[in-house]
């Protein structure tokens, strides 16, 4: 038995495992980034902005929709499809209404 360094088989396949788990890293990230973005492109089109907004919505909601409606945006914040400042501005425009 040889002690001391691997050999170069020895270092070729530990190249190739470390090259491989990089690359399945990289794509992991890069796919949770896609899917953020994604989500974050959806919450943009169905939650208008305040540009966007040009009649101000019906005052008489009722409790229970204004309940899911901040059950629905604290789900989008869980997800990462909100930021924490995105997340309070919608949050006061539902408890406004």
């Amino acid at each position: 038995m040889r002690g001391g360094r691997p050999g170069l088989i020895g270092t070729v396949a530990r190249t190739a495992v470390i090259a491989g788990t990089a690359t399945v890293t990289t794509r992991a990230v890069d796919k949770r980034l896609q899917q953020r973005e994604m989500k974050k492109a959806q919450v943009q089109q169905t939650v208008p902005s305040e540009q966007q907004v040009q009649a101000p919505a019906p005052s008489g909601i009722t409790q229970e929709e204004k309940m899911a409606q901040l059950r629905e945006l604290a789900e989008l914040k869980q997800m990462g499809a909100l930021t924490e400042e995105e997340f309070l501005q919608e949050k006061q425009k539902i408890l406004a209404q």
